[in-house]
């Protein structure tokens, strides 16, 4: 591919006499680079891409785009204003600008999101359509399965899936979730969002993002580069804020609800129990018909909502809609019950922010007959401000709390406990600390008593605990059952 065609819609130009250089790949880590590679110095947490342009030369780059003149660098060096925009400029026009060529729907929130992906999913196959799924617990495509790094990748990585999904597996639909994170930092800049979807907006990531706002602003991006219509959650106070915004200025916008009556789609609840919810699905207040959503919680419902109301603005029948949600048993990790031999109600869920501690805790008090005992903890190295917060809703919606480790990391587990615990004590609630979290969960499950309801939150389909830099195996759900049918 030539330069220039490379460069093309994108704010960088080059020089005469460079616009024929053929360039054969793009890269913006050295260590990958390869010979005839345009190379993206991309400033990141750990490093900045400028420090290693020297070695992409070589490695045998051919050009170098960055941010500054890099005098000691013998090929070409284009200079742009954002490393991580043209980066997702080029990175498309290399593969060709695929999502283009697809029917893409973009998820963000702060809860949610995951479950939104995997019932488009559920949709477009009932459809008789190839989707694919991009999201925090895997990459769905081409009929394999790849570990997700991030729940939305670096944008090369983005394009080059898309194309995969396009051109080797011929996927017509792709259902992404789309991180505050990538939206700040320009990874899905250049995604073709036809549809879009908003959950909900509660504190999390502050330890990225400056303030609330800077949060709330960040996700409204992706609303602003969907060119067919976003569907809005109103139930929630930031989503109310976001589709009046989005209305005033003109864009395509229809609202979602569970409990909102002048929502453009809304569900409404006949009956609900611990294994699902039957509601009725509303457009523009004449009734398309019920539906059975097989995890309990209004929460369920407002994301069941969300789709149908996506899928329908994107001309998917009825018929496909309900039949899509109504074949969907749950996400991996997301109120998940452990299935035992003794009868114990034991469900693992993701939970691991405040807003979806307390949703998942309500959801279990509609259900649970005496006491709900609740094992949480709160990751290290992140956002701090949340751990007490976590632990004051802990306490208001459970009985009995078993505070632990989560994922750690590089922060000592201790400390973020210390963190954790006054805000239990608040509450008046009856509690304990177990640093190792095996013990944790086998001492909820000592505390059962018939009538009590196990709530394991926080790491939900992770498989893995990591302490330091390890990544050690421990799975929420093996282990319970484990305890459960062989301790207990």
């Amino acid at each position: 591919m030539k330069l220039l065609e490379l460069l093309k819609n994108t704010d960088i130009t080059c020089e005469n006499g460079q616009e024929n250089i053929e360039i054969s790949g793009v890269s913006y880590d050295s260590r990958k680079t390869q010979p005839g590679d345009l190379f993206v110095c991309v400033r990141g947490f750990q490093s900045d891409g400028h420090a290693f342009a020297a070695a992409a030369q070589k490695a045998g780059a051919a050009v170098i785009v960055a941010e500054e003149m890099l005098p000691d660098i013998g090929i070409p060096v284009i200079l742009t204003k954002d490393g991580r925009k043209a980066l997702s400029a080029v990175s498309a026009n290399f593969f060709g600008r695929p999502s283009d060529q697809m029917l893409v729907f973009g998820v963000t929130g702060t809860n949610g999101k995951t479950t939104i992906t995997y019932l488009m999913k559920a949709i477009a196959d009932e459809w008789g359509k190839e989707c694919g799924v991009l999201g925090t617990i895997a990459y769905v495509y081409g009929g394999q399965r790849f570990e997700s790094i991030n729940t939305t990748p670096e944008s090369f990585e983005l394009q080059r899936m898309f194309a995969e999904m396009h051109q080797k597996y011929d996927t017509h639909i792709c259902a992404m979730e789309v991180s505050s994170h990538s939206l700040a930092l320009s990874r899905a800049e250049d995604i073709s969002f036809d549809y879009s979807v908003f959950t909900n907006l509660t504190p999390d990531h502050m330890d990225f993002h400056k303030d609330f706002e800077d949060y709330y602003n960040a996700k409204k991006k992706l609303f602003l580069q969907t060119s067919k219509c976003s569907v809005i959650n109103i139930d929630d106070p930031y989503g109310k804020r976001l589709f009046d915004e989005l209305k005033a200025e003109g864009r395509p916008v229809k609202s979602c609800a569970a409990e909102d009556e002048n929502a453009d789609y809304r569900a409404l609840v006949r009956e609900k129990s611990v294994s699902g919810t039957r509601a009725e699905i509303f457009r523009d207040g004449e009734s398309l018909g019920k539906l059975r959503i097989n995890t309990p919680g209004t929460f369920s419902v407002e994301n069941a909502v969300g789709a149908a109301g996506a899928a329908l603005e994107a001309g998917i029948p009825w018929e496909a809609v309900k039949g899509g949600i109504e074949k969907t048993r749950g996400v991996a990790g997301r109120f998940e019950s452990v299935p035992n031999s003794k009868g114990i109600p034991v469900i693992v869920d993701y939970a691991h922010t405040p807003d979806a501690l307390k949703n998942v805790l309500k959801t279990a008090r509609e259900f649970a007959e005496k006491r709900i005992i609740t094992v949480f903890g709160c990751g290290g190295d992140r956002d701090r401000t949340k751990r007490p917060v976590m632990g004051e809703i802990a306490g208001k919606n459970s009985d009995y709390c078993v505070v632990t480790s989560d994922n750690p990391r590089t922060e000592s587990p201790f400390a973020i406990l210390d963190d954790i615990v006054p805000g239990v004590e608040s509450t008046g609630c009856e509690y304990i600390v177990i640093e190792d979290r095996r013990k944790a969960i086998k001492e909820a499950i000592k505390a059962y008593q018939p009538g009590d309801v196990i709530i394991i939150a926080g790491k939900g389909h992770e498989d893995y605990q990591i302490i330091g830099t390890v990544k050690q195996h421990f799975d929420d759900r093996e282990t319970a059952q484990q305890i459960i049918e062989q301790e207990i």
